[in-house]
C-alpha cells in the first residue's frame, strides 16, 4: 500500500498546502511507510486515460481530478487529499480540511458551488482529518459530519525547523514586527499598517493572495512614519528562520484561519507574541503573549505599544514551550499512525531516533 497526497492544485514551490504535505511526508519517511505526492507538477506529468483525458480538453479539471483520485483508490492506494471534488466515500479515500472560508463572509472563496461542494462532500466522507478542534467543530456545526469520522492531526513543527529556529536566536533586532502570512484579504495586513506605532520597523512575509495592493498602498501612505519590507520570495527555512531570529516580536492579525503555524514558528524562535483573538489561536494560547479582537485597530496598536516597550531578549521558555507541546514531529506522528492504522509504537520509536539524528 502507498499513501499518495494528491493535490494538482499546489505548487511544490509555494508553501500552504505543499509545506502540510511536506510535513506528513516527512513523518512517514521516518517509519519507512511507501508514499508520494502528487502536486500540479507531478499531475501534469502523470500519463493519464482516455475520460480524462477528455475532461481535460474540455477543461473539466474537477471531473479530471476526480477521476485520477477514484482510479489511486481502486489501484489500492490510500489517498490523502484536500481537493473537494474527489470520491470521498472511498474506504481508502482521506479528506483533509484546513478550515471552511467558504462559509466565512470575511474570507469566502469559491461561491456557492464550493460551499454546497463542501457540504455534500464532507457529509459523504468516510474519514475527514482537520488541523485544529475549532475546524473540526465547524464542520460539525456546518456539514453535519458524524464526530467519529472526523480527526484532528494538526500542523506542526519539525525537528529541523526547531534546530534552525535555535540557530537564529541572539541575532541583533532589525525588525521591532514581522507577520509571516500569505497577502490575503482576511490576513489585514492594512490594519496592521495602520495600527503599527510611529518609528515601527516591520517585515511582512507572504505571496500575494489579493491584498499586496492594498497593503503597499497603506505602505506609502504611511511612508516616514513606520518602516516596512515586503519580502514575496522567501524560498528557504533557513532564510525564514535568519528572517524571524532578526525580529523583536511575531504578530497576526488575521480574523479568520484553520491552523496558525506562524504562532509555533515565532515562539520557536523566542519572540514576543500577538495575535487575533480567534477559535483556532485559542487552542495555541500557550504560544501566545497577548490577544487583541479581531479588527480592532485600537487593540492592536496598544498591544504592539506596549511590545515595543518590553526589553530587547529573546524569550528561551516561549521555545522550550514549543519544544515540550503537541505540535512535534513525535506528538503528530502517533496521531498520524492511529488514523492510518499503522502500529503507534513502532512509529514513537522510528520517529525519536529519526529526530535525533
Amino acid at each position: 500500500m502507498t499513501i499518495i497526497f494528491f493535490n494538482p492544485y499546489a505548487d511544490a514551490k509555494v508553501k500552504g498546502a505543499a509545506r502540510r504535505i511536506e510535513f506528513l511526508r516527512h513523518l512517514l519517511n521516518l517509519l519507512g511507510v511507501p508514499n508520494q505526492a502528487v502536486l500540479a507538477q507531478d499531475y501534469a506529468k502523470t500519463p493519464k486515460r482516455l475520460a480524462e483525458r477528455v475532461a481535460l480538453r474540455f477543461r473539466l479539471r474537477r471531473l479530471a481530478y476526480f477521476l485520477h483520485a477514484w482510479r489511486l483508490c481502486r489501484q489500492g492506494h490510500t489517498v490523502v487529499s484536500e481537493v473537494i471534488f474527489t470520491p470521498t466515500w472511498h474506504l481508502r479515500m482521506v479528506l483533509t480540511v484546513h478550515d471552511l472560508k467558504a462559509y466565512d463572509a470575511r474570507a469566502t472563496r469559491g461561491g456557492l458551488l464550493r460551499r454546497w461542494a463542501y457540504g455534500v462532500f464532507t457529509s459523504l466522507a468516510c474519514r475527514v482529518v482537520v488541523v485544529s478542534e475549532s475546524v473540526r467543530q465547524d464542520i460539525k456545526r456546518l456539514c453535519g459530519v458524524a464526530p467519529e469520522r472526523i480527526h484532528v492531526v494538526p500542523n506542526g513543527i519539525s525537528h529541523e525547523r526547531l534546530t534552525l529556529a535555535q540557530a537564529s536566536m541572539g541575532q541583533p533586532a532589525r525588525y521591532d514586527f514581522i507577520y509571516v502570512s500569505s497577502f490575503a484579504k482576511h490576513k489585514r495586513h492594512a490594519l496592521l499598517l495602520r495600527a503599527a506605532p510611529p518609528g515601527s520597523r516591520l517585515c511582512l512575509i507572504g505571496r500575494d493572495m489579493g491584498s499586496l495592493e492594498e497593503t503597499r498602498a497603506e505602505m506609502l501612505r504611511r511612508a516616514g512614519e513606520i518602516q516596512v519590507d515586503i519580502l514575496e520570495n522567501v524560498e528557504t527555512d533557513v532564510q525564514l528562520f535568519y528572517l524571524l531570529g532578526a525580529a523583536r516580536c511575531g504578530v497576526f492579525p488575521s480574523v479568520f484561519e484553520g491552523f496558525g503555524i506562524p504562532l509555533l514558528e515565532y515562539g520557536a524562535a523566542g519572540l514576543y507574541v500577538i495575535a487575533s483573538d480567534i477559535p483556532p489561536f485559542r487552542e495555541l494560547a500557550a504560544h501566545v503573549d497577548r490577544f487583541v479582537p479581531p479588527d480592532d485597530e485600537q487593540s492592536l496598536h496598544e498591544a504592539m505599544a506596549e511590545a515595543l516597550l518590553r526589553p530587547v531578549a529573546v524569550s528561551v521558555s516561549a521555545r522550550e514551550k514549543v519544544e515540550q507541546s503537541q505540535y512535534t514531529e513525535t506528538a503528530i506522528a502517533i496521531q498520524l499512525a492511529k488514523l492510518l492504522n499503522l502500529p503507534t509504537v513502532q512509529f514513537e520509536k522510528k520517529t525519536q531516533m529519526g529526530s535525533l539524528k
